[in-house]
């Protein structure tokens, strides 16, 4: 019994949306009287109705959304803390008694110019997605991606500096 009227319910839904479509897609292509085709915007005289047409101008510019002091706030404190983990991480290798890197390859951490590139090319690839988003009108989704993305690499290189604090003297 629930699923006719649910049934009914929804046939009753679908046909009065039909009905509406077909409805405002005649009166889109009505034409208009001519009384109002040929009266002009604040005459007095031009037609009983007071309709005119409306033209639409659409909203174009051709300047590409640029970046903005908070913008570059964050990209300036996302490349600070990329060059701080850089620092934390030469501090902690040359103390290996103590220290190991858990995440990138040895290899890579080992080899300081290879890791110095490494370092650069996530602060190049974060401005750049960032500068795409921008672009393309979701400048709050990049904001809300750096803030996850500062606030992780600040946790990180915060950890990072506080285990280096930590290290008895010898």
């Amino acid at each position: 019994m629930n699923r006719t009227r649910i049934g009914l319910v929804v046939a009753g839904i679908l046909a009065l949306s039909l009905v509406g479509r077909a409805q405002s897609h005649s009166l889109i292509d009505a034409p208009l009287p001519a009384d109002v085709e040929a009266a002009q915007p604040g005459d007095p005289s031009g037609g009983s109705m007071g309709v005119f047409p409306v033209q639409r101008v659409p909203e174009f510019s051709d300047e590409t959304p640029r970046l903005k002091a908070l913008d570059w706030s964050m990209l300036g404190a996302s490349a600070a803390l990329r060059v701080l983990d850089f620092t934390s991480t030469e501090k902690a290798l040359t103390q290996p008694l103590y220290f190991h890197e858990a995440v990138l390859p040895k290899a890579l951490v080992e080899n300081k110019p290879g890791f110095a590139a490494f370092q650069a090319g996530t602060v190049v690839l974060n401005y750049e997605a960032y500068r795409l988003l921008v672009r393309h009108h979701m400048r709050s989704l990049a904001r809300v991606s750096q803030y996850m993305y500062v606030g992780g690499m600040t946790f990180q290189v915060a950890h990072n500096y506080q285990l280096l604090g930590q290290v008895p003297a010898k």
